[in-house]
């Protein structure tokens, strides 16, 4: 996914827990930042996709989580496969933080990825969609927008 945003012209910050498997980005032009919290300052959007709810918290939340480093109106995205309760703990912590949050797991092969075809499930509102599609078309053929959003389900 990242390559394929460099190569669409993204700006790019990367952040991976083993710094040496970023590398192959930082030589295509991407930034490698230190902590997800420097990765996430300054962006626009933030994506993130880990293994898991465990490491997925660790990388939004806390001092070097990409939440205390995102602005106010960023939109966030979570496309790990993860455990609805954490995702709307999540939906919340971002609501609090001032970003807009989608879902949006994806699915697809390896090469699916390579070639810019994943398709991504999305929960969460139009708007906030909207404001992240592009950065998603780029890397993802098919777009289904479930718009049971996980923030909405918290009021």
């Amino acid at each position: 996914m990242a390559a394929n945003w460099l190569a669409k012209g993204f700006d790019l910050t990367v952040w991976n827990r083993t710094r040496a498997k970023a590398q192959a980005l930082e030589d295509k032009g991407a930034r490698v930042a230190a902590t997800p919290r420097e990765a996430a300052e300054g962006a626009d959007v933030v994506i993130a996709m880990v293994a898991d709810d465990a490491a997925s918290r660790e990388i939004w939340l806390g001092y070097d989580g990409a939440l205390s480093g995102a602005r106010a109106g960023a939109v966030v995205v979570e496309s790990s496969t993860l455990t609805p309760a954490w995702v709307r703990e999540l939906a919340g912590h971002a609501q609090a933080a001032g970003c807009g949050f989608l879902d949006a797991p994806v699915g697809g092969s390896r090469q699916a990825a390579a070639s810019g075809e994943l398709t991504f499930f999305v929960g969460g509102d139009a708007a906030t969609l909207e404001a992240a599609r592009p950065v998603l078309a780029a890397v993802g053929r098919k777009i289904f927008h479930g718009y049971a959003a996980a923030s909405e389900s918290l009021s």
